[in-house]
């Protein structure tokens, strides 16, 4: 800020109309990002947050041993997760009736935001507490929230999410893996590519085409897909640097109950 004000004294001081005229457009534009800046309005944070601090510093002192982890939020430990559960830090947002702990949203950010700081391994249940879960309680059938969230909480259910196909990345409109509607359920085929975390969940959450014949935006629907059911192959995809978070996850004919579909 001082270097850009000092450039703008420089401007108004030279002799040259076109440098003068260019530090009152600088002025400007500078007036105009300061009134579209956003407004934080001061408010009480829930609960103790600096007690609750001190909690989460507590927890990572006796699992010092797996902190420090480069890129921690893919890197995978189950037991550090079961650990997390078993300690309140997952599932925090969640009602108690679906084993949460019903908190703030703030209160998960700190726990979020010094789990995040530590290095703490948090990658094997970073995608199902994050957003599958809380999309379960909104848009999923009894039957899935009864299935996977006391789970989620637990640190003992982990979930991927197939988007990108072989022919659709960035435009998910395109996707071609398909769900077709059968007297003993749902049939999924196909394939999803650079899925992270495949390897290591229990639970897809996928995009498909559930209305034969349909194109683009239409016809499309997500699934809670059981990694272990019968007719799913996953493979690794190794990076430049040897490591291995992503995957292809191909499904022949697999079988799906009826509540599988998120958003009925």
């Amino acid at each position: 800020m001082l270097k850009s004000a000092a450039l703008i004294r420089q401007l108004q001081d030279s002799k040259n109309p076109v440098y003068a005229h260019l530090s009152t457009w600088i002025l400007a534009g500078m007036a105009m990002t300061m009134q579209q800046s956003f407004t934080i309005y001061p408010f009480d944070p829930p609960g103790d947050v600096a007690r609750l601090r001190g909690e989460v510093r507590a927890f990572l002192a006796q699992h010092q041993a797996k902190l420090g982890v480069p890129n921690c939020w893919v890197v995978g430990d189950p037991g550090f997760s079961r650990a997390l559960g078993a300690a309140g830090f997952l599932g925090m947002i969640l009602p108690k009736e679906v084993g949460g702990h019903a908190r703030h949203p703030l209160e998960r950010y700190v726990v979020i935001e010094e789990l995040l700081a530590a290095g703490a391994p948090v990658g094997a249940h970073w995608i199902a507490d994050r957003q599958t879960a809380p999309l379960i309680l909104r848009y999923g059938s009894e039957e899935a929230k009864a299935a996977y969230l006391p789970g989620i909480c637990k640190g003992a259910i982990y979930t991927c999410i197939g988007l990108s196909e072989p022919g659709a990345g960035s435009d998910l409109a395109a996707v071609r893996t398909s769900a077709r509607h059968t007297p003993e359920g749902w049939r999924i085929s196909g394939q999803k590519i650079w899925t992270s975390g495949a390897h290591m969940s229990h639970v897809m959450l996928a995009l498909v085409r559930s209305e034969e014949g349909s194109e683009r935006n239409a016809g499309l629907s997500q699934f809670l897909i059981p990694m272990d059911a019968p007719g799913i192959t996953i493979r690794p995809i190794i990076d430049m640097g040897g490591d291995h978070h992503f995957n292809e996850v191909f499904f022949d004919d697999v079988l799906l109950p009826e509540w599988a579909m998120v958003g009925t």
